[in-house]
Order: structure tokens, then sequence, then C-alpha cells
């Protein structure tokens, strides 16, 4: 602020970063942030030309371009993929050949007199086998009879106490209905006593009952001599 002076305004010093300003470089040269589009001020806008339709075709035509690249990456990992499950089936098919041709070979050795003679003899070795074992089962079976006679004999014999055992059986289960044909014969005896008791001893309770009325009614009558005796004489 002036204060009535007449100096100029260069002859202040400026405050901050106000002394530091270029005005002899225009905006265009001055470089620009990332991501921020420059601007020409200087260029009018109608003189920026505008897309015509060759740089269109041209951006739908690269489009398309970019698809069908994908299409055909597609299509080549699935002929990869084709490729090896033929490389498979066909590595397959091989080893099949040459287990088949392995077959043939051994057959076609087969009707070679060397080959037939050594077959039969290991032929011959496995019938002697078998023959060797034959025999051994047929000595144990041998030795197995004279016990499988016993076990014989010995099972008629349990067969006939089976039946003894059986008759006694029989003969202890009639001795037991008749014990308790018996039992229940005396339980009706002691039964029939019982209530015999029960009633003989009803009468001497009624007996001694009447007695002691009888007793109780003479001491209310005075002693005649003898002939009515007092209670509790002779």
């Amino acid at each position: 602020m002036k204060m009535g002076t007449d100096l100029p305004d260069e002859a202040y010093p400026r405050r901050g970063l106000a002394r530091f300003q270029r005005f002899d470089v225009p905006a265009s040269a001055l470089p620009y942030r990332k991501g921020v589009i420059p601007q020409r001020p200087d260029v009018p806008a109608t003189a920026v030309a505008g897309s015509n339709g060759f740089t269109v075709a041209t951006e739908w035509m690269g489009r398309l371009a970019a698809v069908l690249a994908l299409v055909l990456f597609a299509l080549v990992l699935m002929a990869i993929h084709k490729g090896q499950l033929v490389q498979d089936s066909a590595r397959t098919i091989v080893d099949n050949f040459r287990t088949t041709n392995g077959y043939f070979a051994d057959r076609a050795d087969l009707t070679a007199p060397a080959t037939a003679r050594k077959q039969l003899d290991e032929l011959a070795g496995v019938l002697a086998d078998l023959n060797t074992a034959t025999a051994t089962d047929v000595d144990h079976l041998a030795a197995l009879l004279p016990d499988a006679r016993a076990l014989l004999a010995a099972g008629q014999g349990d067969t006939a106490i089976a039946g003894q055992l059986e008759g006694v059986a029989t003969t202890l289960q009639g001795s037991a209905a008749s014990l308790h044909q018996i039992s229940g014969d005396a339980n009706t005896t002691v039964s029939a006593v019982d209530n015999e008791l029960t009633t003989a001893i009803d009468l001497v309770n009624q007996l001694n009952r009447e007695l002691t009325r009888t007793t109780n009614k003479l001491a209310l009558i005075p002693a005649q001599d003898a002939i009515i005796p007092a209670p509790g004489g002779n």
C-alpha cells in the first residue's frame, strides 16, 4: 500500500513467491502433469481436425481383429487338447497291438517241438506232484479211519445212553407229578386242619367268655352254705 510517495511499484519488495513469477514464458511451453490432458490455448477449437469415417472403420477393424485373435487362440487350445487325446488313443492302440503280437508270438512258439516238449515236461512234473499229494491224502484218510470208527461206536453208545436217560427223565417226570399231587393233597389237609383248629379256638374263646359271664353273674348272688359256694371257692 502506497503511503503518499512517488516511488514506483518495482521499488517495493514482493512477499512470498510472487517475485518468482515469469511473464516471458507462454503457458503452452510449460510441462503438464501426468493424467492431465494438455491444452493448447493458442490453437482455436475450430482448427482441430475431427474423426472421419476411415478412422472409425480402422478402430472397429482393430477391435474385430482382437476378437478374432481371441477366438483363434481358443481354437488353437482346443486343437492342442484334441491332439493330446488323439496321441493318447494312438499310444493305447499301439500298446494293444504290441500285447496282441506278443500273444500271437507265444502261440507260435508253442507249436515249436522244443517248446511243446518243455510244456509237456512241466505238465508231467505237476501231475507227479498231484499224484504224491493224493497218495499222502489217502494215507491220512486211512489213518483217520480207525478214529472215525471209534467215534461212530462212541456215538452209538451215547445214543443208547440218551435213550435210557430219556426213560429215566420220563420216570422222574411222573414222580414229580405224583409229588406235586401229594403236596397238593397235604396242603389241602393242612388247610382243613388249620380251619378246624381255628374253629376249636373260637369255640374255646366263646366258652371262656360264657364262663366269665356266668362267674360274674354268680358273684352278685350271696353264698348259700354248701349249695351255692362263693365265687372262687370249691
